[in-house]
């Protein structure tokens, strides 16, 4: 038996699969519908999608269904997740009114701690000490400049046309409100400056996979 079917793992990636997947229908219930694009306008989303993706199949490998280790989607998922709490910690630290609209929050409490804390940690602690992941980095840093390149034209094409607010001083329908003010070229130099910190906290974190292997606080 291998770690990964150990009784504490199993339960783990069970208690992570259904935290995930209770997240995951709720975006679909607590979202604005009148928006186009729904959830999906929001990175955060995304990222819960990949998240419960990979905690599925993280699952199933400890329930001894698939032996396919799915190491690129979960290093992935792990970089996209940093992305969003990164993003979503430095826009509230500098201005909380942004996830606010007349004072109350656009999401409750309970919901963003997750999405942007307790969700993102329990991924990548399966992933840095459970599955061991990283080994592949050329594709997993392929994987997520896709997703990510992926979600910037998916917000610039259809969600902004399409949908009349946020409002801002250049543009509409970009879903974090600040986007709204930025000239084309700015936002062009911002999602640029993202996608490169996507790169290197990849880089990061197969570093850091390569010295946990080497203390035997992963698997090799």
């Amino acid at each position: 038996m291998t770690m990964e079917q150990s009784t504490g793992v199993i339960r783990y990636r069970w208690v992570v699969f259904l935290l995930a997947a209770f997240y995951f229908t709720y975006g679909f219930i607590g979202t604005d519908h009148n928006f186009v694009g729904w959830q999906y306008r929001y990175l955060t989303n995304w990222a819960m999608t990949l998240s419960t993706i990979s905690a599925f199949l993280m699952l199933q490998r400890s329930l001894g269904r698939r032996d396919q280790r799915h190491e690129v989607l979960a290093s992935a998922t792990m970089v996209i997740n940093f992305m969003v709490v990164l993003l979503y910690w430095k826009i509230y630290l500098s201005d909380p009114t942004q996830f606010y609209v007349d004072g109350v929050r656009t999401s409750p409490a309970w919901q963003e701690y997750y999405l942007h804390l307790l969700g993102p940690v329990l991924q990548w602690i399966d992933a840095l000490f459970i599955l061991g992941t990283f080994r592949h980095i050329k594709k997993t840093i392929g994987l997520a400049v896709s997703i990510t390149l992926i979600y910037v034209v998916w917000i610039e094409g259809i969600v902004s046309p399409f949908n009349a607010s946020p409002i801002g001083s250049v543009t509409t329908g970009l879903p974090y409100r600040f986007l709204n003010n930025l000239e084309l070229a700015d936002r062009g130099m911002f999602y640029i400056q993202n996608i490169a910190v996507a790169v290197i906290m990849a880089l990061v974190f197969s570093a850091l996979s390569r010295v946990l292997r080497k203390l035997n606080l992963a698997p090799k």
